[in-house]
């Protein structure tokens, strides 16, 4: 090639990297160095012309400095470089606020990266997205920190909405960055720092229209995920060095859906996710309060950030954890304060652990855990009795039956019935099955004869079983027509998932029972987020295998003269091989804990199966 022709290559390519359309589309460190380089190069063409270098940089720099100049060739070259200044400064100008605007809206629609590390990160929208973060909130201002979560969703849309919603002042202790991008692409979660992430929960979609449809969207993302090698390994090694990665997903009621789930994320003796479906410890627990609505409220107060919640203890935090050795779970109930003692966590390899509770006849063995109910894990203190307790069964104290006798009436089918079944004797599985009323049509639900049937029946739970809608008509109807009969109210046990209706019937509909799905479900997921051991705990928990939650009455199950002092039942209920939790009063609230008897109709008690 000449080197004519070389000159004409190189100019051509010169004017292509200099047209307009690429410094339009260069990044802006590219344009500023353009513009610098360009301004340069006036500087010092134009410089012999206006008496040197120094007043030709003033001249361009301080347009104040035109006029100093003297003779029509200053005057002349000063005007051009006055005017080439002005140009190229409102060039920077441009650039700059061009830049901002571009970040402005990079930051409005989500598609900055994430650099930081130790944050929660959420996968897709809704309804319990807002009930989740209320919790995250609660548990951060109780430990006096700043959480940092980031909300990743696939539509530019869901970005608009939530930002539309979001009131920071309902978080104080949440620092939230919204994030939009492709669920698909695991460079996505790249961005986001998925592998400094601590906890990441993959919500069921609401922008679908069927949960098939979403529960395939889910399970797209887990395959992304899983797909991955070095982030699946990334979760192995974690599980392996006891400090897993807070990873769950929500799913619907399709059991093939939840067995791919677990399919894909099993990892030797366990799973690397925990899969969260209608089906399993939340339809449990719906499915029990349907019997009685305040095992609901006992859930719903230890799913709760706020007050008395489950904790794994290191017993190192109290010294030497050697003293423990050997020593019997009777012995140490009694040798907390701060706390109560329901159970010991021992790891069984890999990052698994095999999970104790109620372990009456079990000793501590090093490499245990302790599992505790506590407002507040720090202020546990181990305080051993001057003198060992005795443990002695009152025959007066009669252990309840998971299993019992009500007459229960279901009205809808929206929600499955689940596992109801466990919890009621056959008399009552057979009263249920003729007393279940599904009608195609809405106005029947509304019908003269169905209200009699429900009045006159003589029922000791009414289960309004209706989506939100439905089941808010029935229930103020039913409410409005029996204002005057509390023992009737107390009977309606209404299932909801819309929390503003919730929120509407606990306001103005006084005497009658709400179970609110979604928001218990939040509060499930909220909980896994940080303890994602705590998913065995709360399955065996819900379902009647194992140890459960169990109420006696005052006056049948223990006599009121028995509740006095509170170390007293401890150690009375402790000989039946029960655990104290707390109270339930007149109003079937639910109190934790409770050190006070006044007003109490029920003891709730942790107890495996029915005890003898």
């Amino acid at each position: 090639m000449s080197f004519i022709d070389r000159t004409r290559f190189f100019s051509r390519k010169a004017r292509r990297f200099i047209s307009p359309e690429r410094f339009a589309l260069a990044p802006i460190w590219i344009q500023l160095i353009a513009i610098f380089i360009t301004s340069a190069t006036v500087i010092f063409l134009l410089s012999p012309f206006l008496g040197g270098l120094p007043s030709s940089y003033r001249i361009f720099a301080d347009p104040a400095y035109y006029a100093d100049v003297q003779g029509p060739m200053e005057i002349a070259f000063g005007l051009l470089q006055v005017i080439i200044g002005l140009i190229l400064f409102s060039f920077i100008i441009s650039v700059l606020s061009a830049a901002l605007i571009k970040l402005i809206e990079n930051i409005k629609s989500g598609s900055l990266p994430y650099k930081k590390s130790g944050h929660i990160l959420f996968v897709n929208y809704n309804i319990k997205l807002f009930m989740i973060l209320d919790q995250i909130d609660i548990r951060a201002r109780d430990k006096g920190i700043l959480e940092d979560v980031v909300l990743l969703f696939h539509e530019p849309s869901k970005v608009v909405a939530f930002r539309a919603h979001f009131d920071q002042s309902r978080w104080k202790n949440l620092d939230i960055f919204i994030r939009q991008g492709n669920v698909m692409s695991f460079r996505t979660f790249d961005r986001l720092s998925i592998f400094e992430a601590k906890a990441l929960v993959v919500l069921s979609p609401d922008n679908f229209g069927d949960t098939f449809e979403s529960d395939n969207f889910n399970l797209k993302i887990l395959t992304n995920l899983t797909n991955n090698i070095l982030f699946l390994n990334h979760l192995k090694g974690k599980q392996e060095n006891g400090n897993p990665i807070k990873c769950s997903i929500e799913l619907s009621s399709h059991q093939d859906a939840r067995k791919i789930a677990l399919n894909l994320t099993s990892y030797k003796s366990g799973y690397l996710f925990a899969v969260i479906t209608p089906g399993d410890v939340i339809g449990s627990i719906i499915a029990r309060a349907k019997v009685d609505p305040v095992y609901y409220k006992v859930f719903f107060e230890i799913l709760s950030s706020d007050g008395s919640t489950i904790h794994f203890i290191d017993p190192r935090q109290f010294g030497d954890f050697r003293k423990f050795e050997q020593l019997s779970f009777e012995q140490l109930m009694f040798s907390f304060k701060g706390g109560t003692l329901i159970g010991f966590s021992s790891s069984v390899g890999l990052g698994h652990f095999q999970m104790n509770l109620c372990s009456f006849g079990s000793t501590f063995k090093l490499g245990s855990w302790f599992i505790f109910l506590t407002t507040d894990a720090k202020q546990i203190r181990y305080q051993p009795p001057k003198t060992p307790y005795i443990l002695e069964k009152k025959f007066e104290i009669i252990p309840p039956n998971e299993e019992v006798s009500k007459k229960i009436c279901v009205i809808g089918n929206t929600w499955n019935l689940g596992n109801i079944e466990d919890f009621i004797d056959v008399k009552s599985k057979n009263e249920l099955r003729e007393s279940q009323f599904v009608f195609e049509e809405e106005e029947a639900y509304f019908s003269e004869n169905l209200l009699l049937k429900i009045q006159n029946g003589d029922f000791d739970n009414i289960v309004i079983n209706l989506g939100d809608e439905l089941g808010f008509r029935l229930t103020m109807l039913l409410v409005g027509a029996n204002k005057s009969d509390p023992q009737f109210l107390s009977k309606i046990i209404t299932i909801l998932g819309d929390p503003i209706t919730e929120q509407l019937l606990n306001t103005n509909v006084l005497g009658c029972n709400i179970v609110l799905s979604h928001k218990l479900s939040a509060r499930y997921i909220a909980q896994l987020a940080f303890q994602k051991n705590l998913e065995q705990i709360f399955a065996e928990l819900a379902f009647i295998e194992g140890s459960e939650f169990n109420l006696l009455d005052v006056g049948k199950h223990i006599p009121a003269e028995l509740l006095r002092d509170v170390e007293e039942v401890k150690r009375l209920l402790a000989a039946h091989e029960m655990i104290y939790l707390g109270t339930v009063d007149q109003e079937k609230n639910v109190i934790l804990e409770s050190r006070n008897f006044d007003n109490t109709k029920q003891v709730l008690v942790l107890s495996k199966g029915k005890i003898i």
